[in-house]
């Protein structure tokens, strides 16, 4: 028989984050629950629920009864989520390569790509982060179910992420669903001039949105690994603006 303690460890051992683990550990013991009732037993919002739910359910590792749903074996439900994440390993391992001198890592380096790859680009830098994230950005175009997911993945375990964006209506179920993740969200009028992310004071990020064209639109981005620079980033420019920026009410659930 599996114990709790033992089916939590192997759902982490798969990479799997502590929303979608906390859910099915949950499930698992009680065989059967609607939203409101999870909701109700646990730390969880009902976005991070709902969120949780679906990927359990397209996994096919819970099934859905009306309002209810439900894990009726563990070890079958467990078996359902390995696939995907098989193929996740596998993709990993097989694009591994040694870093010789010649390939390490560049101080500075300049991108360019279409707008639709930013939100994984932000995921993928918010999922290395150990101890921060700091963000400056007019518009949350960045933020999609994948970027979200980085986020409050990034707040559980331990990340402070912060956000300054604009203030605006259309922002508002963006910087709520933000809140409700953990990430800590304000306004100020100075991130309609610069859009940056810096990780874990080590590295930034700059998007320079190019001038309209007729063809799609694309991203410039400049990235940095200094700490120096990060440094003074932070002293000069983001702390400075963070203190001077509003706590948006509307943006708290």
């Amino acid at each position: 028989m599996i114990t709790m303690e033992r089916l939590e460890k192997i759902l982490r051992d798969l990479g799997l984050d502590g929303a979608l683990v906390e859910v099915f550990v949950y499930l698992a013991g009680k065989g059967k629950s609607s939203l409101e009732e999870i909701y109700e037993e646990t730390t969880l919002s009902r976005r991070a629920i709902s969120l949780a739910l679906g990927e359990l359910e397209s996994a096919g590792a819970v099934k859905r009864d009306g309002p209810d749903y439900a894990i009726e074996d563990a070890r079958k439900a467990l078996q359902a989520l390995l696939p995907a994440r098989l193929e996740e390993l596998k993709a990993e391992i097989y694009s591994y390569r040694p870093v010789t001198k010649k390939e390490e890592c560049p101080m500075v380096e300049a991108i360019r790509d279409e707008a639709t790859v930013v939100p994984a680009f932000t995921a993928k830098h918010i999922d290395a982060a150990l101890k921060s994230v700091d963000m400056v950005s007019r518009s949350l175009t960045w933020l999609d179910d994948q970027s979200l997911n980085a986020a409050r993945a990034a707040v559980q375990r331990g990340v402070h992420v912060r956000v300054i964006t604009y203030k605006h209506p259309e922002l508002l179920p963006d910087a709520r669903a933000l809140t409700d993740a953990g990430v800590e969200v304000r306004s100020h009028e100075y991130s309609k001039d610069v859009r940056f992310m810096i990780v874990d004071g080590e590295f930034i990020s700059f998007a320079i949105r190019e001038p309209p064209k007729v063809t799609q639109p694309a991203y410039f981005g400049l990235m940095i690994r200094d700490r120096g620079v990060c440094r003074n980033m932070l002293e000069y420019i983001f702390e400075p603006a963070w203190e001077d920026a509003e706590v948006v009410e509307k943006y708290r659930i």
